[in-house]
Protein backbone atom coordinates (compact mmCIF):
# COMPACT_ATOMS: atom_id res chain seq x y z
CA UNK A 1 0.00 0.00 0.00
CA UNK A 2 0.98 3.06 -0.85
CA UNK A 3 0.55 6.44 0.94
CA UNK A 4 0.82 9.82 -1.58
CA UNK A 5 1.64 12.30 1.22
CA UNK A 6 5.37 13.42 1.39
CA UNK A 7 6.94 16.45 2.60
CA UNK A 8 8.74 18.19 0.69
CA UNK A 9 11.90 20.25 2.37
CA UNK A 10 12.42 24.08 1.38
CA UNK A 11 15.02 25.04 -0.76
CA UNK A 12 17.13 26.56 1.64
CA UNK A 13 16.85 23.06 3.71
CA UNK A 14 17.18 20.70 0.26
CA UNK A 15 20.49 23.06 -0.14
CA UNK A 16 21.92 22.80 3.25
CA UNK A 17 21.29 18.47 2.91
CA UNK A 18 23.05 18.62 -0.88
CA UNK A 19 25.54 20.37 0.62
CA UNK A 20 26.31 18.21 3.71
CA UNK A 21 25.70 14.87 1.11
CA UNK A 22 28.98 16.35 -0.73
CA UNK A 23 30.86 17.25 2.19
CA UNK A 24 29.93 13.58 3.94
CA UNK A 25 31.24 12.35 0.14
CA UNK A 26 34.54 13.66 0.47
CA UNK A 27 35.47 12.29 3.82
CA UNK A 28 34.79 8.30 1.74
CA UNK A 29 37.77 7.07 0.31
CA UNK A 30 35.68 5.15 -2.75
CA UNK A 31 38.00 2.79 -4.45
CA UNK A 32 37.78 2.27 -8.34
CA UNK A 33 35.08 -0.31 -9.51
CA UNK A 34 37.10 -3.57 -10.51
CA UNK A 35 36.78 -4.74 -14.00
CA UNK A 36 33.96 -7.70 -13.90
CA UNK A 37 34.57 -10.86 -15.66
CA UNK A 38 32.56 -11.24 -19.01
CA UNK A 39 32.36 -13.72 -21.62
CA UNK A 40 30.18 -16.02 -22.93
CA UNK A 41 30.81 -18.43 -20.51
CA UNK A 42 28.47 -18.39 -17.40
CA UNK A 43 32.39 -18.77 -15.14
CA UNK A 44 35.59 -17.36 -15.61
CA UNK A 45 38.71 -18.77 -15.82
CA UNK A 46 39.27 -17.42 -11.99
CA UNK A 47 36.35 -18.71 -10.29
CA UNK A 48 36.62 -21.96 -11.71
CA UNK A 49 40.46 -21.82 -10.03
CA UNK A 50 39.04 -20.87 -6.92
CA UNK A 51 36.40 -23.66 -6.61
CA UNK A 52 39.14 -26.15 -8.21
CA UNK A 53 41.35 -25.17 -5.40
CA UNK A 54 38.47 -24.80 -2.48
CA UNK A 55 39.70 -21.58 -2.10
CA UNK A 56 36.27 -19.99 -3.45
CA UNK A 57 36.12 -17.64 -0.15
CA UNK A 58 39.86 -16.87 -0.42
CA UNK A 59 40.53 -14.86 -3.78
CA UNK A 60 43.77 -14.27 -2.56
CA UNK A 61 45.41 -17.55 -2.15
CA UNK A 62 44.72 -18.95 -5.05
CA UNK A 63 47.55 -20.52 -6.97
CA UNK A 64 48.06 -19.49 -10.99
CA UNK A 65 50.50 -21.54 -12.35
CA UNK A 66 50.77 -23.28 -15.67
CA UNK A 67 49.50 -26.78 -14.43
CA UNK A 68 46.67 -25.18 -12.36
CA UNK A 69 45.60 -23.02 -15.55
CA UNK A 70 45.79 -26.22 -17.86
CA UNK A 71 43.69 -27.84 -15.26
CA UNK A 72 40.81 -24.53 -15.41
CA UNK A 73 41.15 -24.79 -19.45
CA UNK A 74 40.07 -28.51 -19.51
CA UNK A 75 37.61 -28.33 -17.53
CA UNK A 76 36.16 -24.85 -18.62
CA UNK A 77 36.22 -26.53 -22.33
CA UNK A 78 33.88 -29.42 -20.52
CA UNK A 79 31.79 -26.73 -18.95
CA UNK A 80 31.38 -24.79 -22.42
CA UNK A 81 30.03 -28.33 -24.11
CA UNK A 82 27.82 -28.64 -21.18
CA UNK A 83 26.53 -25.39 -21.24
CA UNK A 84 25.47 -24.88 -25.00
CA UNK A 85 23.44 -28.34 -24.20
CA UNK A 86 21.45 -26.50 -21.41
CA UNK A 87 21.15 -23.00 -23.00
CA UNK A 88 19.69 -25.31 -26.05
CA UNK A 89 17.10 -27.19 -24.08
CA UNK A 90 16.17 -24.23 -22.04
CA UNK A 91 15.01 -22.25 -25.46
CA UNK A 92 13.06 -25.74 -26.26
CA UNK A 93 9.03 -25.55 -25.96
CA UNK A 94 7.93 -28.19 -23.27
CA UNK A 95 12.00 -29.84 -22.50
CA UNK A 96 12.42 -25.65 -21.12
CA UNK A 97 9.67 -26.08 -18.64
CA UNK A 98 11.45 -29.30 -17.27
CA UNK A 99 14.55 -27.21 -17.44
CA UNK A 100 12.95 -24.48 -15.16
CA UNK A 101 12.03 -27.35 -12.84
CA UNK A 102 15.49 -28.73 -12.47
CA UNK A 103 16.94 -25.25 -12.05
CA UNK A 104 14.54 -24.06 -9.58
CA UNK A 105 14.81 -27.20 -7.13
CA UNK A 106 18.57 -28.33 -7.94
CA UNK A 107 20.45 -28.77 -4.86
CA UNK A 108 23.38 -25.86 -3.66
CA UNK A 109 26.34 -26.75 -4.79
CA UNK A 110 28.76 -26.44 -7.55
CA UNK A 111 26.77 -28.48 -9.82
CA UNK A 112 23.45 -26.83 -9.10
CA UNK A 113 25.24 -23.38 -9.56
CA UNK A 114 26.27 -23.81 -12.91
CA UNK A 115 22.48 -25.30 -14.24
CA UNK A 116 21.07 -22.38 -12.72
CA UNK A 117 23.48 -20.03 -14.32
CA UNK A 118 22.92 -22.20 -17.89
CA UNK A 119 19.09 -21.91 -17.52
CA UNK A 120 18.95 -18.51 -16.25
CA UNK A 121 21.71 -17.23 -19.26
CA UNK A 122 18.96 -18.75 -21.97
CA UNK A 123 16.04 -17.07 -20.43
CA UNK A 124 17.61 -13.26 -19.00
CA UNK A 125 18.04 -10.31 -21.20
CA UNK A 126 21.74 -10.16 -19.82
CA UNK A 127 23.46 -12.31 -17.14
CA UNK A 128 27.09 -11.74 -16.41
CA UNK A 129 29.71 -13.46 -15.50
CA UNK A 130 30.51 -15.31 -11.75
CA UNK A 131 26.84 -14.80 -10.29
CA UNK A 132 25.62 -17.31 -8.30
CA UNK A 133 21.90 -17.82 -8.70
CA UNK A 134 21.03 -19.93 -5.61
CA UNK A 135 17.98 -22.78 -5.01
CA UNK A 136 14.50 -21.46 -5.10
CA UNK A 137 15.07 -18.42 -7.05
CA UNK A 138 11.82 -17.30 -8.86
CA UNK A 139 12.04 -15.06 -12.19
CA UNK A 140 8.85 -14.00 -14.09
CA UNK A 141 9.01 -11.92 -17.49
CA UNK A 142 13.25 -12.85 -17.65
CA UNK A 143 13.39 -10.93 -20.92
CA UNK A 144 12.85 -7.94 -19.15
CA UNK A 145 15.79 -8.58 -16.55
CA UNK A 146 19.19 -7.86 -16.33
CA UNK A 147 21.71 -9.08 -14.16
CA UNK A 148 25.52 -8.26 -13.91
CA UNK A 149 28.93 -10.45 -13.11
CA UNK A 150 29.72 -11.53 -9.34
CA UNK A 151 26.22 -11.22 -8.43
CA UNK A 152 24.23 -13.48 -5.80
CA UNK A 153 20.67 -14.20 -6.07
CA UNK A 154 19.94 -16.12 -2.74
CA UNK A 155 17.35 -18.86 -1.87
CA UNK A 156 14.07 -18.05 -2.46
CA UNK A 157 14.59 -14.38 -4.40
CA UNK A 158 12.10 -13.29 -6.67
CA UNK A 159 11.61 -11.45 -9.47
CA UNK A 160 9.01 -10.18 -11.62
CA UNK A 161 9.36 -8.21 -14.38
CA UNK A 162 6.01 -9.25 -15.72
CA UNK A 163 5.06 -11.63 -18.76
CA UNK A 164 5.06 -9.82 -22.29
CA UNK A 165 2.33 -12.16 -23.08
CA UNK A 166 -0.41 -10.81 -20.99
CA UNK A 167 0.99 -7.07 -21.69
CA UNK A 168 3.23 -6.65 -19.28
CA UNK A 169 6.80 -4.98 -19.87
CA UNK A 170 8.26 -4.21 -16.23
CA UNK A 171 12.17 -3.87 -16.19
CA UNK A 172 14.79 -4.35 -13.56
CA UNK A 173 18.44 -3.86 -13.54
CA UNK A 174 20.90 -5.32 -11.14
CA UNK A 175 24.66 -4.04 -11.76
CA UNK A 176 27.74 -5.67 -10.57
CA UNK A 177 28.62 -7.08 -7.20
CA UNK A 178 25.52 -7.00 -5.64
CA UNK A 179 23.85 -9.52 -3.47
CA UNK A 180 19.77 -10.16 -2.88
CA UNK A 181 18.85 -11.98 0.05
CA UNK A 182 16.89 -14.63 0.77
CA UNK A 183 13.13 -14.29 -0.33
CA UNK A 184 13.28 -10.83 -1.36
CA UNK A 185 10.72 -9.74 -3.70
CA UNK A 186 11.33 -7.21 -6.50
CA UNK A 187 8.53 -6.22 -8.50
CA UNK A 188 9.97 -3.96 -11.56
CA UNK A 189 6.24 -2.96 -13.54
CA UNK A 190 7.74 0.29 -12.87
CA UNK A 191 11.37 -0.09 -13.30
CA UNK A 192 13.86 -1.29 -10.76
CA UNK A 193 17.41 -0.52 -11.37
CA UNK A 194 19.80 -1.48 -8.47
CA UNK A 195 23.54 -0.62 -8.68
CA UNK A 196 26.90 -1.65 -8.00
CA UNK A 197 27.82 -3.33 -4.61
CA UNK A 198 24.53 -2.98 -3.44
CA UNK A 199 23.38 -5.10 -0.56
CA UNK A 200 19.90 -5.89 -0.36
CA UNK A 201 18.96 -7.75 3.23
CA UNK A 202 16.48 -10.79 3.62
CA UNK A 203 12.75 -10.38 3.16
CA UNK A 204 13.19 -6.82 1.69
CA UNK A 205 10.02 -5.92 -0.69
CA UNK A 206 10.86 -3.67 -3.40
CA UNK A 207 7.57 -2.36 -5.15
CA UNK A 208 7.86 -0.20 -8.79
CA UNK A 209 3.97 -0.63 -8.83
CA UNK A 210 1.44 -1.44 -6.02
CA UNK A 211 -1.70 -0.08 -4.99
CA UNK A 212 -2.91 2.57 -3.24
CA UNK A 213 -5.86 3.59 -0.35
CA UNK A 214 -7.07 6.65 -2.34
CA UNK A 215 -8.56 6.93 -6.08
CA UNK A 216 -5.96 9.58 -7.57
CA UNK A 217 -8.61 11.26 -9.25
CA UNK A 218 -11.69 10.09 -7.22
CA UNK A 219 -10.91 10.51 -3.33
CA UNK A 220 -14.33 9.84 -2.54
CA UNK A 221 -14.48 6.47 -3.63
CA UNK A 222 -13.71 3.20 -1.69
CA UNK A 223 -11.22 0.91 -3.65
CA UNK A 224 -10.03 -2.49 -3.04
CA UNK A 225 -6.06 -3.11 -2.07
CA UNK A 226 -6.14 -6.29 -4.12
CA UNK A 227 -4.70 -6.61 -7.08
CA UNK A 228 -7.68 -8.75 -8.67
CA UNK A 229 -10.75 -6.64 -8.90
CA UNK A 230 -11.71 -4.62 -12.13
CA UNK A 231 -9.21 -1.84 -12.76
CA UNK A 232 -11.62 1.30 -12.38
CA UNK A 233 -11.97 -0.25 -9.13
CA UNK A 234 -8.29 -0.02 -8.08
CA UNK A 235 -5.84 2.39 -8.08
CA UNK A 236 -2.45 1.71 -8.92
CA UNK A 237 0.47 3.98 -8.24
CA UNK A 238 3.64 3.41 -10.77
CA UNK A 239 7.30 4.78 -10.82
CA UNK A 240 10.43 4.12 -11.16
CA UNK A 241 12.98 2.27 -8.06
CA UNK A 242 16.42 3.42 -8.19
CA UNK A 243 19.18 1.87 -5.24
CA UNK A 244 22.34 3.38 -5.98
CA UNK A 245 26.03 1.95 -5.89
CA UNK A 246 26.93 0.70 -2.34
CA UNK A 247 23.93 1.53 -0.93
CA UNK A 248 22.11 -1.23 1.85
CA UNK A 249 18.90 -2.14 2.29
CA UNK A 250 18.23 -3.56 5.76
CA UNK A 251 16.33 -6.58 7.07
CA UNK A 252 12.60 -6.97 5.66
CA UNK A 253 12.16 -3.23 4.47
CA UNK A 254 9.51 -2.16 1.97
CA UNK A 255 10.53 0.35 -0.45
CA UNK A 256 7.79 1.85 -2.38
CA UNK A 257 7.36 3.20 -6.06
CA UNK A 258 9.09 6.73 -7.19
CA UNK A 259 12.15 5.90 -4.85
CA UNK A 260 15.67 6.77 -5.20
CA UNK A 261 17.67 5.87 -2.15
CA UNK A 262 21.57 7.41 -3.42
CA UNK A 263 25.06 6.72 -3.43
CA UNK A 264 25.96 4.91 -0.11
CA UNK A 265 22.76 5.43 1.46
CA UNK A 266 21.53 3.28 4.17
CA UNK A 267 18.11 2.03 4.67
CA UNK A 268 17.70 0.60 8.40
CA UNK A 269 15.56 -2.78 8.82
CA UNK A 270 11.91 -2.71 9.29
CA UNK A 271 11.77 0.67 7.48
CA UNK A 272 9.19 2.08 4.63
CA UNK A 273 10.96 3.69 1.98
CA UNK A 274 9.22 6.55 0.23
CA UNK A 275 10.63 9.19 -2.57
CA UNK A 276 13.77 10.77 -2.49
CA UNK A 277 17.04 10.68 -0.04
CA UNK A 278 20.63 11.69 -0.88
CA UNK A 279 23.98 10.09 -0.80
CA UNK A 280 24.96 8.62 1.94
CA UNK A 281 21.49 9.44 3.91
CA UNK A 282 21.09 7.52 7.44
CA UNK A 283 17.57 5.97 6.55
CA UNK A 284 15.56 4.98 9.77
CA UNK A 285 12.24 3.19 10.45
CA UNK A 286 10.31 1.42 12.00
CA UNK A 287 7.69 2.15 9.54
CA UNK A 288 7.63 5.55 7.61
CA UNK A 289 11.69 5.71 7.04
CA UNK A 290 12.90 9.54 7.24
CA UNK A 291 16.75 10.39 7.15
CA UNK A 292 18.88 10.34 10.44
CA UNK A 293 21.60 12.17 9.77
CA UNK A 294 24.45 10.73 7.90
CA UNK A 295 26.26 7.84 6.99
CA UNK A 296 29.68 9.44 7.85
CA UNK A 297 33.78 8.07 7.74
CA UNK A 298 34.72 7.33 11.19
CA UNK A 299 38.21 8.51 9.99
CA UNK A 300 39.90 10.10 7.30
CA UNK A 301 41.80 7.45 5.25
CA UNK A 302 45.03 8.50 4.48
CA UNK A 303 45.46 7.46 1.00
CA UNK A 304 42.84 10.52 -0.05
CA UNK A 305 45.80 12.80 0.79
CA UNK A 306 48.28 10.79 -1.32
Amino acid sequence: MNDETRTTPSASTAQALNDDAEQVRRGWLILPKPVPPAGWLVYSEAFVLRVLQGKYGRPGDVIVTPGWRAAAGVVRGLMAAAQALLMGLSLIPLLSWGMEALAYGFKRGSVGFFVRACYWKARLRRLGQDTLIDRGVDIWGPGGVEIGSCVHLDTHARLIAGEAGQGQHGRIVIGDYTHIGPRTNIAGRGGVTIGDFVSVQGLVHIYSATTSALHAKHPGQLVSLSHMPPPEMQNIVEGPVTIGDYASVGFASLILPKTTIGLGAIVHPYSQVSGCFEPFANIVGPGRARQNGWRRAPRRDARLDA
